[in-house]
């Protein structure tokens, strides 16, 4: 009975052996296979742009931003103005704009100078560090009569942050696929991880161009400026309260008119005076042709005989 119970014991004994080392070996497997299934997951979760726990590292990756604004010390504004302007001195307003902005730091982003029938007009992109973007506003009423100005600035610190936000994330993604590319076996999943990060670096060479033309934006604000020579500088007429008010201030503007006009009537002549003089001599031309034409073709009568003449043959 005792020799039965001992090789019962000893035959449970081994099954228990037999079990755990199964076990062992069974888990082991699990282990690795759930580590590969879960980078795995890991990259096809990267891919559709979700954010997940790296687990053994600690470390998480940033989430994209959903919505809402920035706060206001965290605000990433982009200033623009537009000022249209005009002068008597044209050549003297376009050096003083461009010492004004030198002065600033900024720089000149692109200019053109066109030369009308009379007089010239310019238009220039100014670019100004964000501090100085009311200094220029300010004073470059000094270069130039400005006529016109408009403001206006943007907030994009949203967008600015949710591309920040996509950059970490495909960096990190970056990481997992250059860690599995490492490990990987076979010549297929050498191509697919490949292929992955072939993407990665294109959508991260895309947002950091992003990123980089917001900084260039955000730190350098933009100022379009309209420059026209003029003879005379506008200006806004005070309101005419009576009626002999309005009608001098009509007459004094028909005279300022009327001299003008005399004056770029002038100007043309004196501009085309040799198409004028050539237009003038082909009229004097035509005007002979006709009346010679004419003369040909209704010849002067002779003058009538004398009655003497008609009878004293």
């Amino acid at each position: 009975m005792k020799r039965k119970l001992s090789l019962l014991l000893c035959a449970l004994l081994l099954v228990s052996l037999l079990t755990a080392c199964g076990s062992s070996s069974d888990s082991a497997a699990p282990e690795s296979m759930s580590s590969g299934s879960a980078a795995a997951d890991d990259v096809i979760m990267d891919e559709m742009g979700w954010a997940a726990d790296t687990g053994d590292s600690g470390t998480t990756v940033p989430t994209e931003n959903t919505g809402g604004s920035a706060p206001l010390d965290q605000a990433k504004i982009i200033r623009t103005a537009t000022l249209e302007m005009e002068t008597q001195a044209f050549d003297d307003a376009v050096a003083a704009l461009d010492r004004l902005v030198e002065e600033l730091g900024g720089y000149c982003e692109s200019r053109s100078i066109r030369q009308h029938s009379t007089y010239r007009s310019a238009s220039f992109t100014v670019r100004v560090p964000a501090a100085s973007f009311d200094a220029f506003l300010d004073q470059a009423g000094q270069a130039a009569h400005v006529t016109w100005q408009d403001e206006s600035q943007e907030n994009v610190g949203e967008s600015y942050y949710d591309i920040e936000a996509r950059l970490a994330t495909q960096r990190t993604k970056q990481e997992r696929l250059l860690a599995l590319l490492e490990e990987a076996a076979t010549m297929e999943d050498i191509i697919d991880l490949e292929n992955a990060l072939s993407e990665t670096e294109l959508q991260i060479e895309y947002l950091t161009g992003s990123l980089r033309q917001y900084d260039s934006l955000i730190s350098y604000s933009t100022i379009t400026v309209s420059l026209q020579e003029v003879y005379r500088l506008s200006s806004e007429e005070e309101p005419a309260l009576t009626f002999p008010q309005r009608l001098g201030a009509a007459f004094s503007a028909g005279l300022r008119s009327g001299i003008e006009g005399l004056e770029d009537l002038a100007v043309g002549i004196a501009r085309n005076w040799v198409g004028l003089l050539i237009a003038a001599g082909v009229i004097a031309a035509v005007v002979l042709g006709l009346r010679r034409r004419k003369r040909r073709r209704n010849p002067p009568a002779p003058p009538a005989a004398s009655e003497d003449s008609a009878a004293n043959p």
